[in-house]
């Protein structure tokens, strides 16, 4: 939670200084290339194969044994990611020499050489995360994204801010302070894992243990790669469109992951090894009724902050990020888009669990095969729409991609369990839905009640960000529970736990 949080301020203070700029838009598409390794390499796929392997090693043989292993698939990792960063930045340097390049394109190769090896040092640190999760260290590995936004608003907020009023200037600060964010994120592991007694050591032998580490890699890197090439080929279609697309479209899409990447996420977490022991027994029905549990959750959060974004949208961008370049005109580019992605939030949601459900079966390739039918569906929808409709045609090929997703993956998880998940759960969708609506009448009577008080744009929308969201949201989940929604105590558990992994990540 503070990295979203921070996350949040590292964006308003990006934004307030370049606006939606060629600068900031050159900036994000830069920085989507060492993120779609990160994506590839690190986080997901990097500790999926890390973590049960190392685990068996632990259990059975020891500590010694386990960094005994972790030294060889190390070794191989790293190698890997020095020759990635030399060819990556090769290439975008080949890229920035094509003669007649507009200004822009050249200004995302530049900033992307600067940016690349970043990619190696947060890759690397998310084996080392993988490790200390291992030895059951989880606060160091939890923080990993706040080194980098704190890194960032020190550097560009700080120190590149009053250094210079140079536009390209504070943006090398912003660069300067991402590598040493991924520095942060590289040595703070690096000192915990060294405490636990693990000493760095270059080992090439081969071993079946290393075979198996690829064999599981292998259906992780092609699962993620869909998706993190399906987003760096929307914002380079974006690129393509003018210079301020990329930067609202990745703002719009940003606020967006801001309740899926805390809400979601942690309802994936909660239940995962739920699925995966349900699953290992195979017993379908406790899998069914388990999993439809967590989707009413999931639609219980999503469906009304869909809303809220719908009403609010506006004040809510004025409110965060109409500061200094970032003006009312880049509002109004910006809210078209967060209308479109809002409306596929509970479908993201959705496809974060039924991914879930076929990994809790040990089944990474048919997941794979749908996401790659969702890309191509979205290249070819981008393609279609972008000119018609701008960057907002983006966002739509998008969302439109995420439903077919969603479709097929959930016909296919209850073709596999011989039930359809889908089908008790119309009630509470009902229940959900009419509790929205409340909300969002509640919200326009008091919008309508605060525009006609003498307050400034700015105070305004203060007011119904600080105020209104607040008594919406406690009149939402006071009406579900007059209604009796079934899952009110699972709500109720999961925000406990919620508190609970935040002051534990402190």
């Amino acid at each position: 939670v503070g990295s979203r949080v921070l996350g949040l301020f590292r964006d308003i203070l990006v934004f307030s200084i370049f606006g939606s700029s060629v600068l900031n838009s050159a900036f994000l598409l830069a920085f989507t290339f060492p993120n779609l390794f990160r994506r590839l390499l690190g986080e997901g796929a990097l500790t999926a194969a890390l973590l049960p392997l190392l685990t068996e090693q632990k259990e059975h043989y020891g500590k010694d044994r386990l960094f005994w292993l972790y030294n060889k698939i190390l070794s191989r990792v790293m190698t890997l990611l020095f020759v990635l960063v030399g060819s990556g930045s090769l290439i975008m340097v080949l890229v920035s020499k094509i003669p007649g390049l507009q200004e822009r394109w050249d200004l995302a190769m530049i900033l992307g050489v600067l940016l690349f090896p970043y990619m190696a040092l947060v890759c690397l640190a998310a084996a080392f995360a993988a490790a200390l999760n291992v030895l059951h260290r989880f606060a160091i590995p939890a923080l990993t994204a706040v080194w980098l936004n704190l890194s960032i608003i020190l550097f560009l907020g700080a120190l590149g801010y009053f250094a210079t009023e140079v536009p390209l200037y504070r943006m090398y600060w912003l660069c300067v302070g991402v590598l040493f964010g991924g520095v942060l994120q590289l040595m703070i592991p690096w000192i915990a894992l060294r405490r636990e007694g693990w000493r760095f050591e270059l080992d090439f032998k081969p071993c079946p243990e290393v075979r198996e580490f690829g064999r599981l890699l292998l259906p992780g890197i092609l699962g993620a790669s869909v998706i993190q090439i399906n987003l760096l080929i929307s914002r380079s279609l974006a690129h393509v469109l003018d210079e301020s697309a990329v930067s609202v479209y990745y703002l719009a899409n940003r606020l967006v992951e801001l309740p899926l990447g805390i809400f979601t996420i942690a309802i994936a977490t909660v239940y995962f090894p739920t699925f995966s022991e349900l699953a290992s027994r195979n017993e379908r029905g406790g899998f069914s009724s388990t999993f439809q549990q967590a989707m009413r959750l999931m639609f219980a959060i999503t469906i009304p902050a869909t809303m809220g974004f719908l009403v609010l949208g506006e004040p809510i961008l004025r409110f965060l990020f109409e500061w200094g370049a970032f003006n009312a005109s880049d509002t109004s580019l910006t809210l078209p888009l967060l209308w479109a992605f809002s409306i596929g939030l509970p479908l993201y949601s959705m496809v974060a669990l039924l991914v879930r459900g076929f990994y809790a079966y040990k089944d990474t390739k048919t997941p794979m095969k749908v996401a790659v039918f969702s890309f191509v569906l979205n290249l070819v929808l981008s393609l279609a729409l972008m000119w018609p409709l701008g960057v907002v045609g983006l966002a739509i090929a998008n969302v439109l991609a995420i439903l077919a997703q969603t479709i097929l993956l959930t016909g296919m998880l209850s073709h596999k369990l011989k039930m359809n998940l889908l089908r008790d759960l119309l009630s509470d969708l009902l229940k959900i839905a009419a509790g929205s609506v409340v909300m969002g009448c509640v919200i326009l009577f008091l919008k309508q009640t605060i525009i006609a008080l003498p307050f400034t744009y700015k105070g305004e929308s203060a007011v119904l960000v600080l105020v209104v969201i607040p008594i919406a949201v406690a009149i939402y989940f006071g009406f579900l529970w007059l209604i009796k929604f079934s899952e009110m105590h699972e709500l109720q558990l999961l925000a406990t736990r919620f508190l609970k992994r935040k002051k534990a990540t402190r």
